[in-house]
């Protein structure tokens, strides 16, 4: 169903951003994307949420970091993981080839979609996150996008202000 030649990236929920990018610069040696504040609609199991995102990821090549900041109410709140700490990895990013029926895919196999962009249709759009049944979480993003999203990793602008987030 997924490869791991297919992982391009390892989130983290972190307290800030700022911090967690010295920290990570000072270990890894790595640059950063610009740091992006977006709101946009996303679909969770409970309904519809407007959320307010803070993100970057690293530069120079996969795998990629992402660093993003907490966001109530998703399935980006601070991970509770005592014995890892606040900011311990939260999913691993996937590309998805067929994202819908990658998707779908997972949820048959017993991994609940937790949350995928909302453009009111209800099906998994742009990325999706799933919880496989250990508790681990993958971020399936269509891989159609790839090229735009790795153009803004590298400096271009991000790709969803062009199309109006």
């Amino acid at each position: 169903m997924l490869s791991t030649a297919n992982i391009y990236h390892t989130g983290f929920v972190v307290p800030s951003i700022e911090e967690a990018m010295k920290e990570f610069t000072a270990v890894f040696g790595v640059s950063w994307t610009g740091i992006e504040e977006r709101e946009m609609p996303v679909l969770t199991p409970g309904g519809p949420v407007r959320a307010k995102m803070r993100f970057v990821y690293s530069q120079g090549g996969s795998p990629r970091l992402e660093l993003l900041e907490p966001v109530l109410g998703t399935i980006w709140e601070q991970p509770v993981q005592p014995e890892g700490g606040p900011s311990s990895a939260h999913h691993i990013g996937v590309w998805a080839d067929d994202f819908q029926k990658t998707s779908a895919e997972l949820e048959a196999a017993g991994c609940p979609r937790m949350l995928t962009y909302d453009d009111g249709s209800g099906k998994a759009v742009r990325f999706a996150y799933h919880r496989l049944p250990n508790g681990a979480i993958v971020e399936l993003i269509d891989a159609t996008r790839r090229a735009e999203l790795e153009a803004w990793f590298e400096g271009a602008d991000y790709p969803a202000a062009v199309e109006g987030e």
